[in-house]
C-alpha cells in the first residue's frame, strides 16, 4: 500500500488596495478567498473510477431508502456532499457531459437529452446511437481525453459521450450503449479493467433509480428497490476490490445527474392551448421545451406564449437568463419555455394518450428537488467528512487534480470544490 501524504490545503487571501476604495469594498475584497493544492507527487495518484446514478437526488441517501450499508460505508469513510448542483436544464445529456468536461452547456453544445443543429439540419438524440458516435456533436475535451492524449488509460462502461471520438481520441475501451447489460456484467467489467488491467480511470454507470422515479414517483418502493440494487453493485465493487489489493489504493466518486420530482396531473400546461404547434419545430419538451418557429412564425409564438404566461416562463434567445448558461450556442433555439415545480409541458394529444409520468426532472437547477448526490472515497480524500453543495460543472476540474492532469480550458473551479472537500 502506497503511503499518501496528507494533503496540504492552504488559505489564500488577496487585498486589493485602490484609489478611491471605499472600506464596504475593501472589506468584501479582503473576503475573497482562495483555494490552493499542492501538487500531487506522482505516488500519490491513484486510479480513479466515477460512477454515474442517473436519477438520484440527496433525500434518496438521507432518507428511508431501504438498505444501503455500503453507499454507508463509503460516506463514512470518504466525503459526502449535501447536494450537488446540476448544469441547466436539469437532464441527464447535458450534466453527464458536464460532469467530464468542466463546460456549461452553451460551451460543450449538448444543451438537453435531445438537440436540432439547424446549419447541418441534424438531429441528436439518447435514443439515436449513430449521432452519439459523430465528433461533430460534441463540444470541450471529456477526462478520458486529456488521460489518453497524457499517456493514461481510460475504460469507459457507458458515459455521455464515450462512444465517439472526440478530437480523434476514444477511450482504450468503451461499450456501446444498451441498457439491457445487466448490472452485475457491468461491475464485472470494470473490475477486470482496474484488478486485471490496470487502468488509470474508469467509468460505470447505473439508470435505475432514474427509470423507478419516472414511472414510480421519487417517492415510491420501487425508487428503494432501486437503490438497494445499486448499494449491492457498490458492495460487490468493495468486495473484488479488496480481493484484487486495489482498495486501499483508488479514488472513487460517487454522484448523479440531477434529482426527481413528483408530478402532478392537475398541473399541466398545454401547448396546443396557446400556439398552433404547425408553427414551431419543437426540439424538446418537458419541463423546457425548446421551439424553433416556423420561417415568420418567430413574434406570433413568442407573443401568443407571453401573453399566457402562467407557471412558465417564456424567453426569446436574447432574454435567456445568464445563469442559465446555455444562450450562447449555434444550437440554441429560437424560444424558450421553462415550467415552474411541478408544471409539466405538454400537448392535450400526447397526455390524452400517454398520460403524465408520476416523477421528473429538466426542472431550473434552482429548485432543490434537482440536485443530485456525491460521495468520495479514496486514499486522497478526508474521511468522514460532510460538505455543503457542491457543483457538477466543477468535477472535470477534480478529476484532472486526482489525476495529475494538465485540465482542458473549462468553466470550472478546482479553487470552489477544493474549499469544500478539502478545506478545514
Amino acid at each position: 500500500m502506497k503511503n499518501s501524504k496528507i494533503l496540504m490545503v492552504f488559505f489564500v487571501a488577496f487585498l486589493f488596495i485602490g484609489v478611491g476604495c471605499s472600506s464596504g469594498q475593501q472589506e468584501q475584497q479582503e473576503e475573497d478567498k482562495g483555494w490552493q493544492l499542492e501538487e500531487l507527487d506522482e505516488d500519490e495518484r491513484y486510479p480513479l473510477l466515477i460512477i454515474g446514478v442517473d436519477g438520484v437526488k440527496p433525500t434518496y441517501i438521507e432518507g428511508d431508502y431501504g438498505e444501503t450499508p455500503n453507499l454507508d460505508k463509503l460516506i463514512e469513510e470518504g466525503v459526502w456532499a449535501r447536494s450537488l448542483k446540476p448544469v441547466f436544464p436539469s437532464h441527464t445529456f447535458p450534466n453527464l457531459y458536464s460532469a467530464v468536461t468542466g463546460l456549461y452547456p452553451e460551451n460543450h453544445g449538448i444543451l438537453a437529452n435531445t438537440v436540432y443543429d439547424a446549419e447541418r439540419d441534424e438531429r441528436f438524440s439518447m435514443t439515436n446511437s449513430d449521432a452519439q458516435q459523430d465528433p461533430n456533436w460534441w463540444g470541450g475535451e471529456p477526462i478520458w481525453v486529456s488521460a489518453e492524449k497524457q499517456g493514461l488509460t481510460t475504460s469507459t462502461f457507458f458515459w455521455v459521450g464515450s462512444e465517439a471520438p472526440i478530437k480523434g481520441v476514444r477511450p482504450t475501451n468503451w461499450v456501446e450503449y444498451d441498457s439491457r447489460i445487466r448490472h452485475s456484467d457491468r461491475t464485472d467489467q470494470v473490475l477486470r479493467w482496474l484488478v486485471n488491467d490496470g487502468v488509470d480511470f474508469a467509468t460505470l454507470y447505473f439508470a435505475s433509480p432514474d427509470g423507478a422515479g419516472h414511472s414510480h414517483g421519487p417517492y415510491s418502493q420501487q425508487v428503494t428497490s432501486a437503490m438497494e440494487g445499486v448499494d449491492r453493485q457498490l458492495g460487490r465493487l468493495i468486495e473484488d476490490l479488496e480481493r484484487g489489493g486495489l482498495w486501499p489504493d483508488i479514488n472513487i466518486l460517487i454522484f448523479s445527474d440531477h434529482g426527481m420530482a413528483q408530478l402532478d396531473e392537475e398541473k399541466v400546461v398545454f401547448l396546443d392551448d396557446i400556439i398552433d404547434l404547425r408553427d414551431v419545430h419543437v426540439i424538446a419538451w418537458t419541463p423546457v421545451a425548446m421551439l424553433a418557429p416556423r420561417p415568420g412564425k418567430a413574434a406570433l409564438v413568442y407573443e401568443q406564449l407571453k401573453e399566457a404566461e402562467d407557471n412558465f416562463a417564456v424567453y426569446r434567445r436574447d432574454e435567456i437568463p445568464d445563469r442559465y448558461r446555455i444562450r450562447d450556442h449555434e444550437r440554441t433555439p429560437e424560444i424558450l419555455v421553462v415550467a415552474d415545480l411541478p408544471y409539466t409541458l405538454t400537448s392535450r394529444t400526447y397526455f390524452e394518450e400517454n398520460g403524465l409520468r408520476p416523477g421528473g426532472h429538466g426542472y431550473d437547477p434552482e429548485y432543490a428537488e434537482m440536485h443530485g448526490f456525491f460521495v468520495a472515497h479514496g486514499p486522497n480524500f478526508p474521511a468522514g467528512h460532510t460538505t455543503d453543495t457542491l457543483h457538477i460543472v466543477d468535477l472535470y476540474s477534480l478529476m484532472t487534480y486526482l489525476l495529475g492532469l494538465e485540465a482542458a480550458p473549462n468553466d470550472g473551479s478546482l479553487e470552489r470544490i477544493a474549499s469544500e472537500i478539502f478545506g478545514q
